[in-house]
């Protein structure tokens, strides 16, 4: 597995560190998708390898609460554009009373992580900058201001305009007045620590690096110094950091040459999608679909194994779609396999790192739960009692989850998996039925007004009722899959629809026979 392959190399190019620290970090700038999700998800799967391989190990997480309110989310009311360049620590939220913007969406965010149990040290930037614990980063910034420009431009494909470097600095100040992001510095003094800004209000102001609390510096700077305060071993970043001459491989030639620093070891991360849905996700413009959107989905150890399958740079996409069906399927019955001891190993090692448990094998079916609830219209007492015949207990805490999240997939997502029967007999699609494909039809009657204890069971009735004809196992599939199909136009119109032993079930006999006699 990718996360144990990683902690490997980690101790091969570490191997004396005391305590691994592992980091992640996000800006608090709206409410955060499941794409940012991989920011913390793939350095907390190496810490848990790391962690299972004896080691030390501190998984930090930044909360980069100091960074500037850039603009306002689709999601966000439009006034919220007076606040523009202040930090996010400093603008109220929108959606509660007495606490930060940023408070908001860290408490969010901090809650929809320990939901799928993922717990990490936080770092508030904002109290960390404010307390002064980077002040003597800062003055060394500023001190070799000119080194760090000549590094960010061999970067560049555009030469330097004129003066360009000699007015290089590598902070920001948040404005004393208006308390919005400036970068225009009037004057340095190395030997005292005093700052002279100007900022577009109109302000005139003057700091020391030692006593201030509106000095930030910028994040091609900021990251590396991080790095050293951290002692970071290893980070991820998204793609947007990760391309060759950018944020990423300024940082690590400023952490070696201006901190002195050995750069983490890194692993850059792809986008994620989402099938059936559009466009990339953003905080910053509302397109979002957060944890909280999926666990309404999915429960916290499919979501983990969604992410653990996939090397960090392989593209995947999350189902919304009928897929769903498919992966619950798939995730319990790897499940199923591991607790009797029969998955592969690939697959074993993959679904440790999901902290599933073999309670998880009293989840009923979600196929089956998916499937009858339409058919049942919604009708949970009827429900209940054919899940009873699928040996589900309604009245488990179990039950009732996959329930709810079943609930939801159908109303929200699922309108293609519903189906409506027809309501009168398809008169002229019986009447193009050979006599012997007619007679298959009085066979399934015949099933139907018998009594059976699970869907399994009539299902397999089902599939008998063509052997006779003796045939090859692939024609004789072919040839099942074709009487399934008349089954289907005579009660659906159409040529599919859902597991047939499942849905004659849900559906009352008298209404079946009517359409099918």
């Amino acid at each position: 597995m990718w996360a144990n392959e990683i902690a490997d190399r980690i101790i091969r190019e570490r191997p004396n560190e005391k305590v691994y620290t592992i980091a992640s970090g996000v800006s608090p700038s709206g409410f955060v998708h499941i794409g940012n999700f991989r920011e913390i998800v793939t350095p907390f799967f190496i810490a848990k390898a790391l962690k299972n391989k004896g080691k030390n190990v501190r998984f930090i997480l930044s909360l980069d609460e100091f960074d500037r309110f850039r603009k306002v989310p689709g999601n966000i009311p439009s006034e919220y554009s007076k606040y523009i360049g202040m930090p996010y620590v400093d603008i109220p939220s929108p959606f509660s009373e007495n606490e930060s913007y940023a408070e908001f969406f860290e408490k969010r965010f901090l809650g929809e992580l320990k939901a799928v149990g993922i717990e990490p040290e936080c770092i508030y930037q904002a109290k960390e900058y404010r307390s002064g614990r980077y002040a003597q980063k800062i003055k060394l910034a500023m001190d070799k201001r000119f080194e760090i420009f000549d590094i960010i431009d061999s970067f560049r494909t555009q030469d330097a305009s004129d003066g360009e470097r000699e007015n290089y600095y590598p902070i920001s100040i948040y404005c004393d007045s208006c308390k919005k992001e400036t970068k225009d510095i009037v004057s340095y003094d190395s030997q005292t620590g005093d700052i002279e800004y100007k900022c577009a209000c109109g302000h005139v102001g003057k700091i020391n690096i030692f006593s201030a609390r509106n000095v930030k510096l910028q994040w091609k700077v900021d990251w590396p110094m991080r790095w050293q305060e951290e002692n970071v071993v290893f980070e991820s970043g998204g793609m947007d950091h990760s391309t060759t001459n950018g944020s990423h491989d300024v940082a690590e030639r400023i952490a070696k040459e201006i901190f002195g620093f050995t750069p983490p070891i890194y692993e850059p991360y792809n986008f994620i999608g989402i099938k059936g849905g559009g466009g990339k996700m953003s905080s910053s413009t509302g397109n979002v679909l957060t944890l909280t959107d999926l666990l309404k989905v999915y429960d916290k150890h499919q979501i983990l194994w969604f992410y653990a399958k996939y090397k960090p740079m392989q593209n995947f996409n999350l189902a919304l779609d009928n897929d769903v069906i498919r992966y619950y399927s798939e995730f319990d019955r790897y499940v199923k396999s591991m607790f009797e001891g029969k998955l592969d190993e690939g697959n074993k090692e993959i679904l440790s790192f999901t902290d599933v448990h073999e309670d998880y094998l009293k989840y009923p079916n979600f196929s089956y739960l998916a499937t009858f609830l339409p058919i049942v219209n919604f009708n949970l007492d009827f429900l209940a009692t054919l899940m009873q015949k699928e040996n589900a207990d309604p009245s488990s805490t179990y039950y009732k989850e996959r329930l709810e999240r079943a609930i939801y997939w159908v109303k929200n997502y699922g309108a293609e998996y519903q189906v409506n029967l027809l309501e009168d007999k398809n008169v002229e699609y019986y009447n193009s039925l050979t006599e012997e494909e007619k007679s298959w039809v009085e066979k399934t009657i015949e099933l139907l007004n018998r009594e059976y204890s699970t869907s399994d069971e009539l299902q397999t009735e089902l599939y008998s009722v063509i052997k006779y004809l003796n045939l090859e196992p692939d024609a004789l599939k072919k040839m099942q899959k074709h009487y399934f199909e008349i089954l289907y136009n005579l009660l659906l119109g159409k040529n599919q629809g859902p597991k047939l032993g499942i849905f004659l079930l849900a559906v009352p006999k008298e209404k079946l026979l009517s359409l099918l006699k």
